[in-house]
């Protein structure tokens, strides 16, 4: 008795999707660190022929991350320490803590 011909192919289509997929051989690209924002900042102004500078010039971007900079130190004022063995005041932001009353034995 012989086997059908769709036989033989239904069974290798079923032996190729069975098996688990190959795994990826790390390669220099994949294994590379990514580029932090820093880095990918100065990267695209070290190209040439931008002209980033000059953009920056044109709508003010460097004014504004001065005013950002600025602004951010008025957001988050610096805590003031406390001289040494004063008790630190409690926030006034702060609800009052809860005494729970424990029964006696």
């Amino acid at each position: 008795m012989t086997t059908p011909p769709w036989f033989a192919l239904a069974a290798l289509l079923t032996a190729a999707c069975a098996s688990a997929p190959r795994s990826r051989e790390s390669t220099a690209a994949s294994a590379r660190i990514p580029d932090s924002a820093p880095e990918k900042v100065a990267a695209q102004r070290a190209a040439s022929g931008l002209q980033l500078e000059q953009d920056d010039a044109r709508w003010g971007i460097e004014a504004a991350r001065e005013r950002k900079a600025n602004a951010e130190p008025k957001k988050n004022p610096p805590a003031t320490a406390t001289p040494a063995g004063a008790e630190p005041q409690p926030d006034a932001t702060l609800p009052p803590p809860t005494v729970r009353a424990t029964p006696s034995p």
